[in-house]
């Protein structure tokens, strides 16, 4: 039902015949009055009785809910239908986990996740605007970032052991900030190895030296 008319002798008695009928408490409700039709002189002698629309109010979606909502109408967009499950990954953080299960997820993800990147700015974006809030998200499917943080850690390793015996830099391919930081962490406390960020832009390489070689500010 999405709106009713009802009458009464005044707005509150009006206002309470919409509560019932609509099983609803007044706060819940949104009211607008039609009419008010009174007789006699100056409202004075006679009967009065105000007609008022009524319906229910629409609840405030949080922003997990507006971007579980706003990916599944992507989805459909692109013909594709999936679940989305949200979860706090870090309650120091505040990072939110938007996880979509997909049979033909490796369309959202695209080449080396460069898809699964954009629909992950789309929706912080999204959210910014409607909430006015920059929200801490992260857009997984299938598992892939899980799977992409593996991968990247046996290479980083790698590298970082190539680097050690050679006593050289080594540059891996260019990354996306969040597989940076995987890196960065990864050798936070290492005494071998330090890392920075080089290049410009979205993407930049990570590269990794031996102790005693010059350190920058990671980014």
């Amino acid at each position: 039902m999405d709106a009713i008319e009802v009458e009464g002798k005044t707005y509150e008695e009006a206002v309470r015949k919409a509560s019932l009928e609509l099983n609803a408490e007044e706060k819940d409700l949104d009211i607008e009055v039609k009419e008010v039709d009174t007789k006699g002189i100056l409202g004075l002698l006679g009967s009065k009785k105000v007609r008022i629309t009524a319906r229910m109010r629409e609840k405030e979606t949080t922003p997990e809910d507006y971007g579980k909502q706003l990916l599944q109408d992507l989805g459909r967009f692109a013909g594709l239908t999936f679940n989305v499950k949200t979860t706090e990954l870090n309650e120091k953080t505040g990072r939110v986990l938007f996880l979509i299960q997909c049979d033909d997820g490796d369309v959202l993800i695209g080449k080396d996740g460069e898809t699964l990147e954009s629909l992950q700015h789309i929706l912080r974006l999204a959210i910014a605007k409607r909430y006015k809030e920059n929200l801490k998200i992260l857009v997984d499917i299938n598992g892939y970032r899980e799977k992409r943080r593996n991968a990247l850690t046996v290479m980083a390793k790698r590298l970082a052991d190539k680097a050690k015996r050679t006593g050289r830099q080594i540059k891996t391919d260019p990354l996306n900030p969040y597989e940076r930081r995987i890196i960065h962490t990864l050798f936070k406390h290492n005494k071998n190895v330090t890392t920075k960020s080089e290049g410009e832009g979205h993407t930049k390489k990570v590269v990794i030296s031996p102790t005693g070689h010059a350190r920058h500010g990671r980014r």
